[in-house]
C-alpha cells in the first residue's frame, strides 16, 4: 500500500517538474517593467460558461489586489508606458472587461467608480443594446449589452472604450474586406456614437494573426490585446498583448498569483491558456470555419 502511495506521488511530482519546464521554456514570465493587464468578461449571480465572476468574488478579487498594493492604472497611462513616455511598475495593473455586457452598469462598475478605479471597456458595435447571439446558446448565456447611452455614460463615470470587434467573429477566418470592417468599421462607430478617440482593440476569443495585427495596426489603433498569445511571456507586442483571464474557478488568491508573478505564476499561465484553447469551439460549433 505504501509502495503504491510513493509511486503516485512521484508520478504527480514528476508531472508537475516537467509541465513547470515545458512553461518555462516555452513561455516564460513577462517583463517586469509592462504592467500586468486583467480580463474580464460578465460580473453577474450566474451562468452556464466558465467567464464569468459573481459580483461579490469580483469586489473581492479587486479588494484583495488593492491590499496587495497593486494600483490600477488607465488606458492611456498603459499606453504611455509601451511608448516609452512614462516608467511602468511591477504592481501597476491595467483593468478590462471585454463584450460590454450590460449586467456590468449594475454589477462591476459602480463599485470601480467608487474606489476610483480606472478600466476599459471592449464593445461590440453589432450588439450594443441588443442581446447577444454569437454566444453558444447554453441557459443564461443569451444576455443584453449595453447600449450607446450607457456607452456614454461609461466616459462619464471614468472608464474608457475600446472596440472588440463589429460582430465577434474569429477574424483569422475573414476576407480582407470583412475584416477591415470589423476592425476599422468598428472603430469608427464608437468614435462617432459617443464622440472620443478609441486607442485599444481587442481579439474576439483572443485570436490574431500577421495579417489581422495589420489590419488592426493600419486601422489605427495604438495598441490590441490578446489573450495568452503563442510567442514567449517577453516577447511583449503592443499589438499582441497578453492579458490574464479570469474566470468562475478563480478566487482572490489566484487573480493575485496571475499578476504577482511569484512562484505559482507558471500554473495560472497554463491554466490560462488551457481555458482560452477552448473559446475557438464557439466559432467552429456556430459554423463560422
Amino acid at each position: 500500500m505504501l509502495y503504491k502511495m510513493a509511486i503516485t506521488i512521484f508520478c504527480f511530482l514528476l508531472t508537475g517538474v516537467l509541465l513547470y519546464l515545458f512553461w518555462r521554456f516555452r513561455f516564460g514570465t513577462p517583463p517586469d517593467d509592462i504592467p500586468a493587464v486583467l480580463a474580464y468578461h460578465k460580473v453577474t449571480n450566474f451562468e452556464f460558461g466558465g467567464t464569468w465572476v459573481s459580483p461579490s468574488r469580483f469586489i473581492s478579487q479587486i479588494d484583495h489586489l488593492l491590499d496587495n498594493g497593486f494600483k490600477f492604472i488607465s488606458e492611456k497611462e498603459y499606453l504611455e508606458v509601451i511608448e516609452g513616455k512614462r516608467v511602468g511598475s511591477s504592481n501597476e495593473l491595467l483593468l478590462t472587461f471585454d463584450d460590454g455586457y450590460r449586467s456590468l452598469m449594475d454589477k462591476a462598475l459602480p463599485f470601480l467608480a467608487e474606489k476610483k478605479i480606472p478600466a476599459t471597456i471592449f464593445l461590440i458595435t453589432s450588439f450594443a443594446g441588443s442581446v447577444s447571439s454569437w454566444e453558444l446558446p447554453l441557459p443564461g448565456r443569451r444576455v443584453k449589452h449595453m447600449d450607446w447611452g450607457e456607452a456614454k455614460e461609461l466616459l462619464s463615470m471614468g472608464f474608457s472604450i475600446g472596440s472588440h470587434s463589429m460582430t465577434h467573429r474569429d477574424l483569422t477566418a475573414l476576407s480582407d474586406g470583412e475584416l477591415w470592417q470589423e476592425v476599422a468599421g468598428s472603430k469608427k462607430e464608437i468614435e462617432d456614437r459617443v464622440g472620443v478617440g478609441v486607442l485599444s482593440f481587442s481579439y474576439p476569443f483572443g485570436r490574431s494573426s500577421e495579417k489581422v495585427v495589420d489590419f488592426v495596426r493600419s486601422a489605427g489603433y495604438g495598441m490590441a490585446f490578446s489573450m495568452y498569445p503563442a510567442q514567449k511571456n517577453s516577447a511583449f507586442d503592443r499589438f499582441n498583448i497578453r492579458r490574464n483571464g479570469v474566470y468562475v474557478i478563480d478566487t482572490s488568491y489566484t487573480v493575485l498569483t496571475k499578476v504577482s508573478r511569484g512562484r505559482l505564476f507558471w500554473v495560472e499561465d497554463l491554466k490560462g491558456r488551457v481555458i482560452n484553447s477552448f473559446a475557438i469551439l464557439t466559432p467552429l460549433l456556430r459554423g463560422d470555419r
